[in-house]
């Protein structure tokens, strides 16, 4: 016959939370599975590069397959609808930039998501300040030049940009309103068919990113005119500032990952430290500041914030343009 054995109601309490404890170590073994970075543009360009590049730091961190899927088109909505439509596990990120989480959000009124409310920021990744470029034989040899033309001549000035609501296309919104000049905007689907135009004269300019256009302003194909940040920039220190010329002149093309909404705050803080963690390593930062972007390690409270004070800036910009999607 079994002896029944009678414990104080301490040690019970130790042993059911011991149990407990247990079981929830297994259950959230965060992440038990591959993680996906949905990237809503297609293969080559900047965000597909970088996504590559956070995602095989994050790899040995994680401790698990971080693979890149690509899913262009709207936008960025498609990419979009797809990461937050997925179950909040932190399995499913998104690749999210000024243009999916600030400008969609006055482009598209009835999307079936929400663009606010549907995603939880876990991290900045990096800005990149867009960068006023001309051809290497255009007679502007400055941000005061392009404001003279536009004030004198009678031939209009001819922007090229990314599509209408990009980053490229603000940049020109921004410069025509604040320098008070006539811009005409000329859309294309990517900087690969602007810059042929640009470089055969039929573009007067066009605000292109560092990290595409270092390699053509080496090459003497492209020259520089400013930068639109604050400061200069390390990977461009003889470039002035719009701003020295036009004050407050500031735009940038930022990006950062993000997670459907209702992540466990368990796993968005995980998340959160393993990119600090890559955004730290001294080697990738140098990677990254010699391609002209800046490095933005952030928490989940101050990217949130941050994209907040962009939506009321960049906001009013879209609404007062008229911006409306292709």
């Amino acid at each position: 016959m079994w002896n029944r054995i009678t414990l104080p109601s301490s040690h019970v309490f130790v042993l059911l939370l011991f149990a407990f404890a247990t079981v929830t170590v297994r259950a959230d073994g965060f992440p038990s599975e591959p993680i996906k970075i949905i990237v809503p543009y297609a293969v080559g360009g900047i965000a597909d590069v970088l996504a590559r590049l956070v995602g095989a730091r994050l790899e040995p961190i994680l401790k698990q397959p971080v693979v890149v899927e690509n899913r262009s088109g709207s936008n960025g909505t498609i990419a979009m609808q797809f990461v937050a439509q997925a179950r909040p596990d932190g399995h499913t990120l998104l690749l999210g930039n000024l243009g999916t989480q600030v400008v969609n959000r006055y482009l598209y009124q009835n999307l079936p998501f929400d663009i606010k409310r549907g995603f939880q920021p876990i991290g900045q990744i990096a800005a990149t300040p867009m960068l006023l470029v001309v051809a290497a034989n255009s007679p502007a040899n400055s941000v005061a030049d392009i404001i003279v033309s536009g004030k004198t001549q009678s031939a209009p000035l001819n922007f090229g940009s990314g599509g209408s609501g990009s980053a490229s296309h603000l940049g020109l919104i921004m410069l025509s309103t604040m320098a008070k000049i006539d811009i005409v905007h000329i859309p294309y689907r990517g900087s690969s068919q602007i810059v042929p135009d640009l470089i055969g004269g039929r573009l007067t300019a066009y605000f292109d990113t560092p990290p595409t256009s270092l390699s053509l302003i080496a090459a003497g194909k492209l020259k520089p005119l400013g930068v639109a940040s604050l400061e200069r920039q390390p990977a461009l220190p003889g470039v002035p500032t719009i701003a020295e010329t036009i004050p407050g002149f500031e735009l940038l093309s930022w990006l950062g990952l993000f997670a459907p909404a209702g992540l466990p705050v368990d796993r968005l803080k995980k998340l959160n430290e393993s990119l600090r963690l890559v955004l730290a390593e001294p080697n990738f930062r140098k990677q990254l500041i010699n391609q002209g972007n800046e490095v933005l390690p952030s928490t989940p409270q101050e990217f949130s914030e941050f994209i907040e004070r962009e939506a009321i800036r960049i906001g009013v910009l879209v609404q007062t343009a008229g911006i409306r999607p292709e």
